[in-house]
C-alpha cells in the first residue's frame, strides 16, 4: 500500500493506494486559515497540521512507502535546522523579481523575498519547497525534486544564480523525480504513528503528478486539471512557442507540456457560495439548483475581470443585467459559464497554436460533479474523460512510488498499471449549439462593457 499526500491550496488530499491501482481511503483535510483571493501568505505549519490529520482519519495499513506532492513555486525560507522563519511565498503570490534571459521559476520569488524582508533574508539559510519541507520534516533530509534533467532551468541552475547573485547553498540538492528522496526519521515515526525507515518518494510538482495519474502522457492528450486554479494541459512533442501558453517539460522525456492557465476558476465557485449563503449546502446541492436554470441565458452575465485574450482572472469581476427576479441560481449559473466560457476560450487557444482538443482528461475536486461535468462537455464541445481516482495527483504520486521500489521499471509502464477511466461524458450536440451562440454573446459583451 501507497501512502500519497497532495498538498493544495487551500487543503491536503491524502489517500491509500494499492499497487494495482485501486484507492483504499480517501480524506481531504481543510487548512485551518486558507489563502484567500489577496493571494496571501501561508503558515507553512498547516501542512503537516493537515496531514497529521489525514493520518488520523486514515484506516491502519501496510504501508510500503510514503509519496508526497504539492502546489508550486512556493518558497520558505528556513535556517540550518529547517525550522520556517517566515510564512511561505505560495505560487499565486505574483510579486517576484525577474531578470532577463532566465527560465527559473524560484529565483524570482527568492530575489524578492530577499528584498522584501531583509531581516528575515539575514538569517535564511536554505529556501525549501512544498512539499519538500514536509519531506524534511518526516525525513530530517533536505531535497529538492527534478523531474529530469531537461526540467533543471526551470529550477536553478549555477548561470541563473549568478544572474540573481545568490549563493547556491541556500537550494537543496536535487533529487529525481520517482527515487526515494528520504526515510522516516525515528522521532517523526513516534510522533505520527508511521513505521521507521519508510521510505519517502520524491515527487513534487502537484500538475505534473495530475499529468501522470490522469494518464496525459502521450502527444495530443490533454488533461485538464480543475482546482483552485485550473490548468489545460496539452501533451506536446514540442514546445508551442505561443507567448499565451506556459511551456514546460513534460514529466515524461522528450514530451513537452503547453498549458492555458486559469488563475481562480474553483476559487471564484467557491467565493460564490459564500456569497449566496451556500455554506450549509453540498456542492452537489448547489449545481443541482444551478442545473434548473436554462443555460445560455443573456442575463444575469459574470464577467471574473478580463484580462487580455484569456477572459479569466479574478480581478474586479462583475454581474451585469442583474434584475429583481433573479436569485442565487441565476447567478450561479452564470459564473459556471463563464468558467466554461473561460475553458472554451483557451481550447481555441491551443486550437490556434496547431494544438486541437477534441477530449480532455478531467482531474481534481471539480470533476465529481456530475452537473459541471456534463455543462462542461456541452460548453466546448469535448468529450470528458474522468479517472477513476479523480485526485489524480494521488494517482501520479503512487506512479512515482512504484518506479521508486521496483515495481515498475518506468513511469510510463507505471501509468498504465495505475491510469483507468471510469466515466465519459460526450457533448450533447443540441446544447453544444446553443452555447457556441450564447459564448459568441459572451465575448462580444466582454469587449463591450469590461
Amino acid at each position: 500500500m501507497i501512502l500519497t499526500a497532495d498538498l493544495g491550496t487551500r487543503s491536503l488530499k491524502a489517500g491509500l493506494i494499492t499497487f494495482d491501482g485501486n484507492l483504499r481511503a480517501h480524506v481531504r483535510v481543510e487548512y485551518a486559515h486558507p489563502p484567500g483571493l489577496g493571494n496571501d501568505r501561508f503558515d507553512p505549519h498547516q501542512w503537516e497540521d493537515a496531514f497529521t490529520e489525514a493520518l488520523r482519519q486514515l484506516p491502519s495499513a501496510d504501508i510500503e512507502a510514503i509519496a508526497l506532492s504539492g502546489n508550486g513555486p512556493t518558497l520558505l525560507p528556513c535556517d540550518d535546522e529547517g525550522t520556517a522563519l517566515a510564512d511561505a511565498d505560495l505560487w499565486c503570490n505574483s510579486q517576484s523579481i525577474h531578470k532577463e534571459g532566465t527560465k527559473s521559476y524560484y529565483l524570482p520569488k527568492a530575489a524578492w523575498l530577499r528584498n522584501d524582508n531583509p531581516g528575515t533574508w539575514r538569517h535564511t539559510r536554505k529556501l525549501l519547497s512544498c512539499p519538500e519541507w514536509l519531506q524534511y520534516r518526516l525525513s530530517g533530509r533536505m531535497t529538492m525534486t527534478l523531474p529530469h534533467e531537461g526540467f533543471r532551468p526551470y529550477l536553478w541552475d549555477e548561470r541563473q544564480l549568478q544572474a540573481y547573485d545568490l549563493d547556491s547553498t541556500l537550494f537543496p540538492p536535487t533529487v529525481e523525480m520517482g527515487s526515494i528522496a528520504g526515510y522516516v526519521r525515528p522521532e517523526a515515526a513516534s510522533r505520527l504513528g508511521l513505521t521507521e525507515g519508510l521510505p519517502i518518494v520524491a515527487c513534487g510538482s502537484d500538475f505534473m503528478m495530475a499529468l501522470l495519474g490522469s494518464g496525459a502522457v502521450r502527444p495530443a492528450a490533454v488533461c485538464d486539471r480543475a482546482g483552485t486554479s485550473e490548468g489545460i494541459n496539452y501533451c506536446c512533442e514540442k514546445s508551442a512557442g505561443d507567448p499565451r501558453l506556459r511551456d514546460l517539460p513534460h514529466a515524461i522525456e522528450p514530451y513537452w507540456n503547453s498549458a492555458v492557465i486559469l488563475s481562480s476558476t474553483g476559487l471564484v465557485f467557491d467565493w460564490y457560495r459564500r456569497l449566496t449563503g451556500q455554506g450549509n449546502l453540498t456542492y452537489g446541492e448547489t449545481l443541482a439548483e444551478i442545473d434548473d436554470i436554462p443555460p445560455g441565458q443573456s442575463a444575469p452575465r459574470f464577467f471574473p475581470g478580463a484580462k487580455g485574450d484569456t477572459l479569466w482572472e479574478f480581478d474586479g469581476g462583475s454581474f451585469h443585467h442583474l434584475e429583481p427576479g433573479h436569485g442565487s441560481s441565476e447567478m450561479g449559473r452564470a459564473v459556471m459559464e463563464a468558467i466554461g466560457y473561460a475553458i472554451k476560450r483557451g481550447i481555441e487557444i491551443l486550437d490556434e497554436a496547431d494544438l486541437p482538443v477534441s477530449e480532455m482528461r478531467v482531474t481534481g475536486g471539480q470533476a465529481r460533479g456530475e452537473v459541471w461535468n456534463q455543462m462542461k462537455a456541452d460548453i466546448t464541445g469535448c468529450r470528458l474523460l474522468i479517472p477513476h481516482i479523480v485526485d489524480a495527483e494521488l494517482t501520479g504520486a503512487a506512479c512515482c512510488a512504484s518506479v521508486a521500489l521496483g515495481r515498475h521499471e518506468n513511469l510510463l509502464e507505471a501509468v498504465r498499471g495505475f491510469v483507468r477511466i471510469q466515466r465519459v461524458f460526450e457533448p450533447d450536440a443540441h446544447k453544444a449549439v446553443l452555447y457556441n451562440d450564447a459564448y459568441c454573446r459572451y465575448r462580444e459583451s466582454a469587449a463591450l462593457e469590461r
